[in-house]
């Protein structure tokens, strides 16, 4: 059973806040998988969640490229995935980007359909409930992931918990 965590985020500030403050519990070879319609936050999300790791790079939606890599200050690579387009296991295979999973962070939008393929990941559900509200959902599935829960509710304490 997953262990899960309700979040509101009431601003797109609020978003980034959030990814912020848990982003420091993450390392390489962790997937977060976000997951929501278009404009929910995601790509705010992980905008926040570079900011945690100090990264200086400006981050963008990769809809078209499909993936971005992020530096962030400790020497760590943030890989960010979007998975709009794609649409089967083979296709997600063929673009070669596990091969950087146990080197990076791996953040992936519309990545909920391939969530089976990962021994352990975080979901992050969004939510739009109104213009700038959002209920976040975060589940952990696998050990890995499932450890970290009590330190992001910790970390996310006094958030608007719901």
């Amino acid at each position: 059973m997953a262990e899960i965590l309700n979040i509101v985020s009431h601003s797109e500030d609020d978003t980034r806040m959030i990814a912020q403050k848990m982003a420091p519990l993450f390392h390489a070879g962790d997937v977060i998988v976000l997951d929501g319609d278009l404009g929910a936050g995601k790509t705010c999300f992980v905008k926040g969640f570079t900011e945690g790791f100090h990264s200086e790079d400006v981050v963008n939606s990769p809809t078209f490229s499909i993936a971005n890599f992020y530096r962030a200050a400790q020497q760590l690579d943030i890989l960010h995935i979007d998975l709009y387009r794609i649409e089967t296991v083979d296709e997600f295979n063929d673009l070669g980007l596990f091969d950087y999973f146990d080197s990076s962070v791996v953040l992936i939008e519309w990545g909920n359909k391939f969530a089976g393929l990962f021994e352990s990941c975080l979901l992050v559900s969004f939510q739009i409930n109104d213009d700038n509200i959002r209920a976040l959902k975060f589940e952990c599935y696998g050990d890995k992931h499932t450890a970290k829960m009590n330190e992001i509710k910790k970390i996310l304490k006094g958030d608007s918990l719901c």
